[in-house]
C-alpha cells in the first residue's frame, strides 16, 4: 500500500492554516456551503487580494515557496514553456519545503482533508515553478486554465472539492484574475505515488 501523507513542515502547515483562516472555516475550503463566510466578507477578502500584487499576497499569506523546485526531475520536459502571452506549466506536485512529498489515495490512505492539503501544496509548488520562470508572480495576468488530477479510489466522487484548495489559493493571491478555467479528474495513480497534480495555462506580461 502507498504511504500515508507526511506530516507538513511547521512553514507550510502555518501558511495552509493562514489560507483556511482567511476562508473563516477549514469546510469551505473543502468546498462546502455549510460554514461558509456571508458573501460581504467574501467581498472584502477578494477586494483586498485585488488591491494588493501577487507578490505581496504571498507575504501575507506566509507562502514558502523556496524547496519547492524538483533537483531531479523523472522526465524529459520544460517546466514552463511560454507560447507567446501564455505560459504552460508543466504537471505540478505537491512538494514541502523539504523535499517530500505528499502521497497516498484518496478515499482510501489519505482522507479527503488530506488530499486537499495536497491539491494545496501543488498550486504553491506552482506559484514557485513561475516566479522560477517569470522572475516576479506579479507578471501573471490571469489563471486561464487549470488541470486537477486526484489519485483516487473508484467510488470517489470529491474531485472538486478537493481542487478547490488549489482554487482559492489562486484567488487569494491573483485575485478574481485567479479564478481559471478548471477540471478536476480523479485517476486511479499518479507519479511517484501523489495524491494530487495539476498543470495551467498561465496568461503572462513579458513587457
Amino acid at each position: 500500500s502507498l504511504p500515508l501523507l507526511p506530516v507538513m513542515s511547521s512553514s507550510s502547515l502555518l501558511g495552509y492554516q493562514r489560507l483556511v483562516q482567511s476562508k473563516g472555516a477549514h469546510a469551505r475550503l473543502l468546498g462546502s456551503a455549510r460554514t461558509a463566510r456571508p458573501h460581504a466578507q467574501r467581498r472584502v477578502l477578494r477586494a483586498h487580494a485585488g488591491s494588493a500584487s501577487p507578490e505581496q499576497r504571498v507575504q501575507e499569506l506566509g507562502l514558502v515557496l523556496d524547496g519547492r523546485l524538483p533537483t531531479n526531475p523523472q522526465g524529459v520536459y520544460h517546466p514552463v514553456v511560454l507560447v507567446g502571452s501564455l505560459a504552460h506549466v508543466s504537471g505540478q506536485i505537491p512538494r514541502l519545503p523539504d523535499g517530500s512529498l505528499m502521497t497516498g489515495i484518496a478515499g482510501d490512505s489519505a482522507s479527503e482533508e488530506q488530499a486537499a492539503q495536497a491539491a494545496y501544496e501543488v498550486g504553491v509548488t506552482m506559484l514557485a515553478t513561475l516566479k522560477n520562470e517569470l522572475g516576479s508572480l506579479d507578471r501573471v495576468k490571469r489563471i486561464v486554465k487549470v488541470n486537477g488530477y486526484v489519485a483516487c479510489t473508484p467510488d470517489f466522487e470529491r474531485q472538486p472539492a478537493v481542487m478547490n484548495a488549489l482554487s482559492n489559493l489562486f484567488i487569494d493571491v491573483f485575485g478574481p484574475a485567479g479564478k481559471s478555467a478548471r477540471s478536476a479528474v480523479g485517476v486511479a495513480a499518479l507519479p511517484l505515488g501523489i495524491t494530487v497534480e495539476a498543470e495551467a495555462i498561465v496568461e503572462v506580461d513579458l513587457e
